[in-house]
């Protein structure tokens, strides 16, 4: 458990890190350990977690979604709840303000969506929580598309600078590296088999007039000398 501390310098030490928070995993960790640290005021840090999402750059959010993601995962390794249902009832408002509060929101869409998937494949949350979310980015991304072509037809828009484009480009891969390990990394709880039944369950069942061909021609690039096509008279 974490050293005692008053409760409004740890807010103002975590605000601190939320300020500045990069998208490297070593700058999201830090943060999601000093949150994890200090769970015993976990809903004191998680006010400041949804007070500084919504007021700082659309950059800053996704790296912000992002340390919220390793807390949840971080959570799940200790059993601890707390994180996890302060989330429950602020996904929609948390995808809001990442990915749809303006019509420049749409460049988060695709990071947004991909950690709502694997937030519903560790089961964190509800499936109806997870799937409303997901409803409402999928509805919202049309009209941003929509919105952003007027302004800019009207000169309105601002346009990103070749220099903004590689930045984003070059943290989008840094927070890509996370998510990645997340999508292969098993529970210690499961069961040895369990890795097999989720495939299994996964898997079309045996189609001879689909599969047979396909297993066929394999046959024959492994042993091309074996009379195949006698097996199918």
């Amino acid at each position: 458990m974490s050293d005692d501390l008053d409760p409004f310098e740890c807010r103002l030490q975590f605000i601190s890190l939320l300020k500045k928070l990069n998208a490297t995993q070593l700058s999201i960790q830090k943060t999601a350990r000093y949150a994890l640290k200090h769970r015993q005021l976990s809903e004191d840090l998680y006010s400041c977690f949804l007070e500084e999402l919504e007021k700082t750059s659309l950059n800053t959010r996704l790296n912000i979604l992002y340390v919220l993601d390793c807390i949840l995962s971080m959570s799940r390794k200790i059993q601890f709840k707390g994180y996890i249902e302060l989330t429950q009832p602020n996904v929609l408002r948390i995808i809001n303000a990442v990915a749809l509060s303006s019509s420049k929101g749409i460049v988060n869409v695709a990071n947004t969506r991909k950690l709502l998937s694997n937030w519903k494949d560790k089961a964190y949350f509800d499936t109806g929580t997870i799937e409303s979310a997901e409803k409402a980015l999928e509805s919202c991304v049309e009209s941003s598309l929509q919105a952003t072509t007027e302004e800019q037809d009207n000169n309105k828009a601002n346009v990103f600078t070749k220099a903004d484009i590689l930045n984003r480009m070059e943290q989008d891969r840094e927070r890509h590296k996370r998510l990645r390990e997340e999508m292969w990394r098993r529970s210690a709880e499961e069961s040895p088999d369990a890795e097999f039944e989720q495939l299994w369950q996964t898997t079309d069942q045996f189609n001879i007039n689909v599969d047979g061909p396909e297993i066929m021609q394999q046959n024959k690039l492994y042993l091309p000398q074996y009379p195949w096509d006698s097996l199918l008279l």
